[in-house]
């Protein structure tokens, strides 16, 4: 090295960790000659790590003093000390540098450049390795594994983590190598798989390994692959040099994230530009997919020897449950497992590669894995991104996997974030999942949505079993991402034709009506359509299939399918009526000294001429009801008393005009002492909270229920006439609903399902049909609470017999969950309702 490189070298290491210690700026000249000599920290018995305790312990910082005098800082997981040796290591130990203890003052342990660790030891011995530090951890790569005396050359790093197999591993001495050059920024630190998607709309997966890159499309008709190299241009910066197919040459580049998660797009270049979209790449991170696991064992086999671990289930911390009730995880009665095949993995049925691990439970017990590092408190960062991915297929019922479970599996799947995990915890720092992995041999993708930018330390899995046999569930390649690299190409299925309905439309000027198109086969990929009129001056279309009646005369409407150019047609005849008439429930709001009043006017069809009037909730007797066809205005001729508070005011004509276009009423005035406050109102129908009652029988089923009483409330779904449609007596449109009495007692009509979120009514308005020789009493009830419970509004009207009546009830600004009209002393008859109103 120069003197230049020296300066750079002692600037570098200020305050920073090496391999995985701090280096103390107490003596910055032996610093140098250490980095002048070999660039390497050598700890063996000479040097030892102080501060290790006797015994295997949960998590120990130790420090250590290298040859030239600078200390060293390091955690250590289940390690003691050992005569004549560095360091003895328990199953599945560890040493690491990224220092999450909560003694700890150290923020973000680091090490310029590492390069290479040489260890002579006996047992089995692996390293982990990261660049990049995430908030919280750090995110380490694949394992690799060390052969004692022979030195295994990096991808430069500033984190990393030795872990002893499980059989422990003594370790009599350890060398770590590092670079002071802007080697630290070589390629290899990129290594791994990344997802996109395009600005052309498919998925593209970018796989980067030791300096080669390739491109795949993942969803295209024609899957294009590009193939080359990598470099980094600069610290921040990626270059790919790729070609497609051999040919078409482009340099595509990309800039690179402070975290590496990010591989975002800048340029392309060359003449293969064209046929690459421009991409931005997330990392898909490996949570678990088995294959470093090559024992079995007890795990955590009791208390006493807590840290004397082995197998898969050394790794993942997994317990069940033995209580009478139902429970998921954590509290009493979630013992630690002592038999192997509860948490395991075999060699034999992995879904993309050999190894899948194993998930046991039976009546009554689930089952939880947390990873080791977070029962101790370290967190090793898994990963983030959009999407929490796992592959299941179905059951087996022995441990061998032989043998098919009939029965699907219900599973909870969880991930796990924030503070570090205990098995007191861990309930409060999760989101949880629900899927059901169906029975058979077919292995099963389930993708669930985790909160953007939340960093994930672990995962875990849910099951209860109430009854039959014990299953084994096999679970493989989980991972975290925001593009799935399991996008794959599925054919369209093309159009065959289209159909419309109706078929043919007589509509009155100024009306509307909509058409449906049916586009064929039912899973069509393409179900495109657009719409036309072959005469706007009659008739016009909008985008939906909604036909506007212009003017007097014929007209065809055409429906023509994007895929494949299949039409349909629909032959629509405008005519203008004698008569505007008006069909249903308007509202229009006046001021009445000081108060505000609802006008209410509700029309039945003109077969019937059906007329209620309401001013909120006073009666107002309707009289005769007259138009004028040249001016389509309308006449009602009433008698009665409106009374607001203390004020009382006198009734008489009222008049308005009937804007048929816009199914509204307009210039609505008043005669008699109520006039002076009713001039030229608005009155329009509601758009929610309102129930014309028109349809099938099964529809109005599905909105009404009908109760009765007898004893106590009862759904009465034995009754097939219970809820029916009525098509002979209704108000307006084309049907009213029918409900059955009950002899025994008070039967009530109520909304099949809760208002969520509640609705403030303060009026409830509605046509009853009354077919017997007698009036009847109605009680209505509006629920405050989100059951049929004992808060709540309650009135009464009376549907006359013989006729249909137009009644309403008031309640005080009620904010209410369910509705109902209930009425006693009916031997039977069957009432119908219509235009039922909630305002």
């Amino acid at each position: 090295m120069t003197k230049k490189i020296f300066f750079g070298i002692s600037i570098a290491l200020l305050g920073i960790v090496v391999g995985t210690a701090t280096i103390s700026m107490a003596n910055p000249k032996k610093m140098l000659q250490r980095a002048s000599a070999d660039n390497q920290i050598t700890l063996d018995s000479s040097h030892p790590l102080s501060g290790l305790p006797s015994s295997y312990q949960n998590d120990s910082e130790v420090t250590a003093t290298t040859p030239n005098g600078n200390t060293l800082k390091l955690n250590v997981v289940n390690g003691k000390t050992s005569a004549g040796n560095l360091i003895e290591l328990a199953n599945r130990g560890m040493i690491y540098n990224f220092g999450y203890n909560t003694s700890s003052s150290r923020a973000d342990d680091a090490i310029t450049g590492l390069s290479s660790v040489t260890a002579n030891f006996t047992g089995a011995l692996s390293i982990k390795t990261a660049r990049f530090g995430q908030a919280g951890g750090v995110e380490l790569g694949e394992a690799q594994t060390l052969t004692s005396g022979s030195e295994l050359s990096l991808t430069t790093s500033k984190y990393f983590q030795l872990t002893a197999g499980d059989g422990g591993a003594v370790i009599n001495s350890l060398i770590l190598k590092y670079s002071c050059t802007a080697g630290e920024y070589d390629i290899k630190n990129l290594n791994g798989t990344y997802t996109g998607e395009g600005t052309n709309g498919y998925t593209y997966k970018l796989v980067l390994n030791n300096g080669s890159a390739t491109i795949n499309s993942l969803d295209m008709a024609v899957a294009s692959t590009f193939t080359g190299t990598g470099s980094m241009t600069s610290a921040s910066e990626l270059s790919l040099s790729l070609k497609k197919n051999n040919t078409l040459p482009v340099t595509y580049v990309c800039s690179i994230s402070a975290d590496g998660q990010v591989l975002s797009y800048v340029s392309k270049t060359g003449a293969g530009a064209s046929q690459i979209s421009e991409i931005d790449f997330y990392k898909v991170y490996t949570v678990e997919n088995f294959e470093s696991y090559t024992k079995t064992g007890d795990g955590y086999v009791s208390a006493a020897t807590k840290y004397t671990t082995t197998g898969l289930r050394a790794e993942y911390y997994a317990d069940y449950y033995t209580g009478s009730s139902s429970g998921e995880i954590g509290g009493s009665g979630w013992p630690i497992m002592t038999s192997t095949d509860n948490s395991n993995y075999n060699s034999q049925k992995g879904h993309n590669s050999s190894k899948v691990g194993i998930f046991k439970f039976s009546n009554n017990m689930g089952m939880r894995y947390i990873s080791m590092n977070e029962l101790y408190g370290v967190k090793s960062v898994i990963g983030k991104g959009t999407t929490l991915s796992v592959w299941a297929r179905g059951a087996y019922t022995n441990a061998n996997f032989n043998t098919d479970h009939a029965s699907d599996t219900p599973m909870k799947m969880y991930a796990f974030y924030g503070t570090p995990l205990t098995p007191s915890t861990q309930t409060t720092v999760r989101e949880s999942f629900d899927f059901t992995v169906s029975a058979g041999s077919t292995w099963q993708h389930f993708e669930f949505d985790l909160t953007p930018g939340r960093i994930y330390y672990g995962f875990g899995f849910y099951a209860k079993q109430t009854s039959g046999s014990t299953q084994y569930v096999p679970l493989d390649d989980i991972e975290i991402y925001t593009y799935s690299p399991y996008a794959t190409y599925v054919a369209p299925v093309s159009v065959t034709g289209v159909s419309v309905s109706p078929t043919a439309l007589e509509l009155f000027t100024g009306g509307n009506s909509s058409l449906t198109a049916t586009v064929s086969p039912n899973d069509a990929t393409n179900k495109n359509v657009s719409w036309s009129s072959s005469n706007t001056s009659v008739a016009t279309v909008a985008n939906d299939g909604t036909v506007h009646a212009v003017a007097p005369g014929n007209a065809t409407i055409t429906v023509t399918t994007e895929d494949g150019g299949y039409t349909a047609t629909c032959a629509v005849t405008v005519s203008a009526p004698a008569t505007y008439y008006p069909e249903g429930t308007y509202k229009g709001t006046a001021t009445i000294s000081s108060y505000s009043a609802d006008l209410v006017l509700a029309f039945g069809n003109a077969s019937n001429g059906l007329i209620g009037v309401r001013v909120s909730n006073t009666d107002m007797i309707p009289g005769a009801v007259s138009y004028n066809t040249a001016n389509n205005t309308f006449s009602i001729t009433t008698s009665g008393t409106a009374t607001f508070g203390s004020y009382s005011f006198t009734t008489g004509t009222i008049t308005g005009t009937y804007d048929y276009a816009n199914d509204r009423l307009t210039n609505i005035n008043c005669s008699g002492t109520i006039g002076s406050y009713v001039s030229n109102l608005t009155a329009t129908k509601p758009t929610a909270n309102y129930w014309d009652c028109d349809g099938t029988t099964s529809q109005l089923q599905s909105l009404f229920k009908r109760r009765y009483m007898s004893g106590s409330w009862q759904v009465d779904n034995s009754n097939a006439d219970r809820i029916t449609s009525n098509t002979t007596e209704f108000v307006s449109g084309t049907g009213a609903v029918k409900r059955r009495g009950y002899s025994g007692g008070a039967v009530a009509l109520n909304f099949n399902s809760d208002f969520s979120p509640a609705i403030t009514v303060k009026n409830v308005h509605f046509w009853v049909y009354n077919p017997s020789g007698s009036n009847i009493t109605l009680r209505m009830w509006g629920y405050k609470a989100n059951n049929f419970g004992s808060n709540f509004e309650t009135g009464s009207v009376t549907a006359i017999a013989g006729q249909w009546t137009y009644v309403a009830m008031g309640f005080t600004s009620a904010s209410i969950y369910n509705w109902q009209i209930a009425d006693f002393n009916n031997t039977g008859t069957y009432l119908t309702f219509d235009n039922i109103y909630l305002f």
